[in-house]
């Protein structure tokens, strides 16, 4: 059989990022064993895929329906070339995180075919032996796109604006419901969850709360007291509640993650104008550092620390709570932030049980404890076993560990947790269920 007649189909060439697609080789050698290859530099770093699969008795590997035989993964996954894709050995840095900082050009996913069977091992093998090309029998290049055509970008700055961030705004007329997005320890802000939620209807702001100009230098500093104004926040949401195109009636969703968890319990608590907050892996109190309000401060959770924890877990630096259903009334720290007598104020916390960075599974079941204490008509509490910290939208790589700068300005080896197959389908089944709730708590009214 000639190469040329090998030939890779794909439903969608370009596609949002978070939208599955449909991959088929056709023109194979019947019951033949096949090696597909994926890989993509969201930065600087090399990310690739290496599975095997057998061509049916028609000379046909369709990834809906034929089992992976070994590799990255195994069995039917339509998107595992995406999502199990890991560092390749060539990086400097062996232990990157996968982050697509440039949200207006696509990911570009590099899907090769080879006519034999190749281990992970081999293939690195043979690239640097130079002996991959005789075998490769096809190619495409998958467009995976993080904003929408026709979405409005508009960089803020503080000097400007009075916040820093990126607001993305859905073609159309509108009005959009409004969400902010934050991370966690984490200077300045990464824009790819509120470009994608521009792609379902929302005006997003990914909001930026230290580390870029203008804002808190917090953990870049050495400053011996770190604190954080919620005024600051609050006119993150007066803010984009006055853009022309925000359905302003509704209110405003604040989505955040990890180290940011305790700021959307404060916007939640304190602004009115908060109408559903999703924690996910978030802290749920003061942490590290002095959050103030007007005349009142907050200052951090004084946690029990463990004589044995090993730093590159953060969940391991404190002992773990197992008492948070046994409480029949809100403690001390509770009431600082009384975010569950907001009753007109929807809450969903999302938790990985495999997280061994934020004691997530404790904090989920404090924020339902405190919520059935007061009778709260709405919230969510999702938790996933085998999942770790780094939830990220669909088909995204998992991350057991990654080099990050810690708050004392070192790099050290971070553990995030979890295992890649559990992990990743808890992205997917997490995604749909964050965009499910935000249209169901915050008004739709756009006209795309």
């Amino acid at each position: 059989m000639e190469k040329c007649n090998h030939k890779i189909f794909c439903n969608q060439i370009d596609s949002m990022s978070d939208v599955p697609v449909c991959i088929k080789i056709e023109g194979l050698h019947p019951a033949k064993t096949y090696t597909l290859h994926s890989s993509v530099k969201p930065t600087s770093d090399l990310f690739e895929c290496v599975v095997n699969y057998k061509a049916d008795s028609l000379g046909v590997i369709d990834l809906n329906k034929s089992k992976a035989i070994s590799g990255n993964y195994t069995g039917i996954e339509p998107m595992g070339i995406f999502w199990s894709m890991k560092p390749s050995p060539i990086n400097k840095n062996q232990n990157p995180r996968f982050a697509k900082l440039d949200v207006t050009t696509p990911l570009e996913v590099n899907l090769c075919v080879y006519d034999c069977d190749i281990t992970f091992d081999q293939f690195q093998t043979m690239r640097t032996e130079k002996t991959l090309d005789k075998h490769k029998v096809a190619s495409m290049v998958i467009n995976r796109w993080f904003m929408k055509p026709g979405t409005k970008r508009i960089p803020l700055t503080v000097q400007e604006h009075g916040v820093c961030g990126t607001l993305f705004i859905p073609s159309g007329k509108g009005p959009f419901p409004a969400v902010i997005t934050m991370f966690g320890n984490r200077p300045g802000t990464m824009e790819y969850k509120a470009s994608l939620l521009a792609s379902h209807g929302f005006a997003a702001l990914a909001l930026a709360f230290y580390g870029a100009p203008g804002l808190p230098k917090l953990f870049l500093s050495v400053a011996k007291e770190w604190s954080l104004k919620l005024e600051y926040f609050e006119n993150a949401v007066k803010y984009l509640l006055n853009h022309e195109k925000v359905d302003a009636p509704s209110g405003v969703g604040v989505m955040v993650l990890s180290f940011s968890g305790f700021i959307g319990i404060a916007m939640a608590t304190f602004i009115p104008e908060v109408r559903c907050l999703i924690l996910l892996n978030a802290t749920v109190y003061v942490t590290y550092l002095k959050l103030t309000y007007k005349d009142m401060t907050f200052v951090s959770e004084n946690w029990e620390l463990s004589e044995n924890s090993d730093f590159g877990s953060f969940r391991q630096l404190c002992r773990c709570f197992n008492n948070s259903f046994s409480i029949t009334t809100p403690g001390q720290v509770d009431l600082q932030m009384p975010f569950y007598k907001r009753k007109d104020v929807a809450y969903m916390y999302i938790a990985a049980l495999g997280d061994e960075s934020t004691p997530s599974e404790h904090y989920a079941n404090r924020i339902q404890k405190l919520l059935q204490l007061a009778k709260h008509p709405n919230y969510e509490i999702l938790r996933y076993p085998g999942a770790g910290h780094l939830l990220e939208p669909p088909y995204s790589v998992h991350h057991k560990s990654t080099n990050v700068i810690d708050r004392f300005g070192v790099e050290s080896l971070l553990c995030w947790g979890g295992v890649a197959l559990p992990h990743c389908k808890a992205q997917e089944d997490a995604w749909k269920k964050q965009i499910q709730f935000l249209h169901n708590n915050l008004v739709h009214c756009a006209k795309l």
